[in-house]
């Protein structure tokens, strides 16, 4: 366990010296919340006040965030430049090497949460969870089923642009479809058919409903979906990630 505590340290270390980094994944989230909030800060969506709805979105796309750059882009570089190559030469465990970089993930997701969870309460009156348990679950569930996928994901890329590119499309396909920025209500049948296949949409779901209305007991369908994402993630991602790059 101290190999992951070693690992865990010099992850987050490196993490924060990336400018780029930093700002995506805590002052990005700030702005755009700020900007849908000057936009829509008065109006109600689905019996939700403004902040209610989209704080824990943004919880939420952060986790994405997290999951897809983060962790796996991340992994995908370090594959190319033959640091999972020397790290698997060292005694640490392959799976430790990875838990590590799982465990850094939740690390950078606990400090932007906490930023987002603040600014929201003090900009926008942010009420506090009706159900504080329920929404810890509802984070470590989302945590639990998002990491594994967004490492599953980037595993199929041979190169860090490649698992950039796919990160990008997963992500703003998420960022408009999964009801993150507009309403699903709002939008054409078909896309919200469409919606409902992607993961991001029952994390948002869970935790707005948590937050706002009911225990993470009554919700059924979206607690089971994020089992199942994290089970196939957990199975089929040590199965196809890779520890030799290409040096194409």
């Amino acid at each position: 366990m101290n190999g992951l505590w070693r690992l865990l340290v010099i992850e987050t270390k490196l993490f924060f010296r990336e400018k780029q980094a930093v700002f995506w994944t805590f002052l990005f989230p700030l702005a755009m919340i700020w900007l849908f909030g000057e936009m829509f800060g008065k109006s109600s969506v689905d019996g939700m006040s403004y902040s209610d709805a989209y704080v824990p979105s943004w919880l939420a796309i952060n986790m994405l965030t997290i999951a897809l750059f983060t962790i796996g882009t991340t992994l995908s570089s370090y594959r190319q430049t033959g640091v999972l190559r020397r790290l698997q030469a060292t005694p640490v465990p392959s799976w430790m090497i990875l838990a590590a970089h799982m465990a850094y993930g939740i690390v950078i997701f606990s400090f932007s949460a906490l930023v987002v969870i603040l600014f929201g309460k003090l900009q926008f009156q942010l009420n506090w969870p009706k159900y504080w348990g329920s929404t810890f679950l509802a984070l470590f569930l989302s945590v639990a089923a998002l990491f594994p996928f967004g490492l599953l994901l980037t595993s199929f890329a041979k190169n860090p642009r490649t698992a950039a590119a796919i990160s990008s499309l997963l992500l703003y396909l998420m960022l408009f479809l999964s009801g993150a920025t507009f309403p699903v209500s709002e939008m054409p049948k078909f896309l919200q058919q469409i919606s409902k296949i992607l993961p991001l949409y029952y994390v948002i779901d869970l935790l707005r409903k948590t937050w706002n209305f009911y225990p993470i007991s009554k919700e059924g369908t979206d607690v089971w979906v994020l089992v199942v994402i994290f089970i196939g993630s957990i199975l089929l991602a040590p199965r196809f990630f890779r520890w030799n790059g290409e040096s194409s």
